[in-house]
């Protein structure tokens, strides 16, 4: 099993995922850009279940960006997390959040119309 690490800025809030990543894409939807503050979003998907918070901050804080998705952000420094929809068995991971450079690279993109004009689609 594939094991990957990850968490925020301030080291409080770390998790961790025993899992085969899946979909991983950009989203420059303006939820996303508004929630990250930048031009788009990359994202990795994980069965929600593998995810495990080993961190002394806990559980992330959770904010509901529409009726079917909330994200996860630490409440300590503010990062962006996580987004998943109700109903999902899978959980979106910001790819910038996790450890090191995991060798996962986004293959497609959502809501590309919406992406910056200078973003080499």
């Amino acid at each position: 099993m594939l094991e990957f690490s990850g968490g925020c800025l301030c080291g409080s809030l770390r998790f961790k995922i025993s899992a085969k990543p899946a979909y991983p894409h950009y989203c420059s939807c303006r939820q996303c850009q508004l929630w990250s503050g930048a031009p788009l979003v990359a994202w990795v998907e994980f069965p929600i279940a593998s995810l495990e918070y080993i961190g002394p901050g806990g559980h992330p804080r959770l904010f509901r960006s529409s009726e079917q998705t909330q994200r996860g952000f630490c409440p300590e420094c503010g990062s962006t997390i996580f987004a998943f929809d109700e109903g999902s068995d899978n959980v979106s991971i910001t790819l910038a959040c996790l450890d090191g450079s995991p060798d996962i690279v986004p293959e497609s993109q959502s809501y590309a119309t919406s992406a910056p004009s200078w973003f080499d689609r």
